[in-house]
């Protein structure tokens, strides 16, 4: 995706958080696309996923749910390349215990 007129420093942390979900994320049942522009993040499940704002919290994880299905991340441009890598292995941790759960409670995989 173009990031256009984006400071450097929000494009190089967006990149490095995509990245680590990128290749923790994609390639799980459930996983449906990883995007985002700078540090405007998103990652879109197959399923209804409200109920993660509520687990996020618990975790010290400010997240937001939009259109039912997609988390997204929106960080500040203040952190830095350890806070951006604690973001996504909190969210790449998060994303794994909610599908495991829909598994285990019988909810379909993605085909």
């Amino acid at each position: 995706m173009e990031e256009g007129n984006l400071p450097q420093r929000a494009v190089e942390l967006g990149q490095r958080i995509r990245e680590r979900l990128h290749a923790q994320l994609s390639s799980l049942d459930g996983i449906i696309d990883i995007r985002g522009r700078g540090l405007m993040i998103g990652v879109e499940l197959d399923r209804p996923c409200g109920e993660l704002v509520q687990r996020a919290l618990g975790k010290g994880l400010l997240i937001n749910v939009t259109s039912g299905s997609v988390i997204r991340l929106l960080p500040p441009l203040v952190i830095d390349e350890t806070q951006a890598d604690t973001i996504a292995e909190s969210v790449i941790a998060l994303v794994n215990e909610f599908l495991g759960d829909n598994q285990a409670a019988g909810e379909p995989a993605k085909g």
